[in-house]
């Protein structure tokens, strides 16, 4: 009985420090994530977040950006995912505001779709599992007149969703996928091959300025 207990702990404890080194591992790889991306940005200022995913933050084109990595292990029967959070500050007041998501599994922590109240309907030839949704009765028109960039944004099947507010635009966007082994023995989110490419970011940086560019032709359209 005490061997087959002596056996037990030491067979507890090395798990335990098998987890406690892939989880120091993972920090330590996650931390330099969008380092190759920093040159993308004007007065650049890259820090830490306490899980060891970086945020990058500077201005583009005169506007302020912010990127952010978002671990997300509550997705159901799915390994966990590392989402790229895109935001870009710009002002626009009176703007309709609207968002969309596809494949919703309703634990979206993440989204800005929840936080509109009134449903609209998504454009044709997005993935059939969209859910759009905005603030007022024009919201509608505006995601009809930027239908064409929508379907362009969500073509890409990484791209989750895209925000339209007062405050500027978001994109969220799959960066990658999680290890298996470490999710199903101990619960961990390691994204081992995780690359955050520039050629990338550049290409979300397009797709954003096309769908600011459409909203205010919009808003021109309105007030003419």
């Amino acid at each position: 009985m005490s061997l087959s207990l002596a056996f037990a702990g030491t067979g507890i404890l090395s798990t335990g420090v098998v987890a406690l080194r892939g989880h120091r591992k993972a920090i330590a790889a996650r931390r330099n994530l969008l380092d190759r991306c920093a040159h993308l940005l004007s007065e650049a200022s890259l820090t830490h977040g306490g899980d060891g995913f970086p945020i990058l933050e500077g201005f583009r084109d005169g506007r302020f950006v912010r990127i952010e990595l978002i671990p997300d292990s509550m997705t159901i029967r799915r390994l966990p995912q590392l989402w790229l959070k895109l935001t870009r500050l710009e002002a626009r007041p009176h703007c309709a505001e609207f968002s969309l998501l596809v494949r919703p599994s309703g634990t979206e922590f993440y989204s800005l779709t929840s936080e509109h109240a009134l449903a609209l309907e998504p454009p044709a030839g997005i993935a059939a599992e969209a859910i759009a949704k905005g603030d007022r009765s024009s919201s509608q028109r505006a995601i009809e007149r930027s239908s064409a960039i929508l379907r362009n944004i969500f073509v890409d099947i990484r791209a989750k969703e895209v925000a339209v507010t007062r405050k500027g635009l978001r994109l969220i966007w799959q960066a990658a996928e999680g290890h298996r082994g470490e999710h199903l023995l101990f619960r961990q989110c390691r994204f081992e091959n995780a690359e955050i490419a520039p050629a990338d970011l550049e290409n979300l940086f397009g797709k954003l300025d096309d769908l600011g560019s459409s909203i205010d032709q919009v808003q021109e359209a309105r007030a003419a």
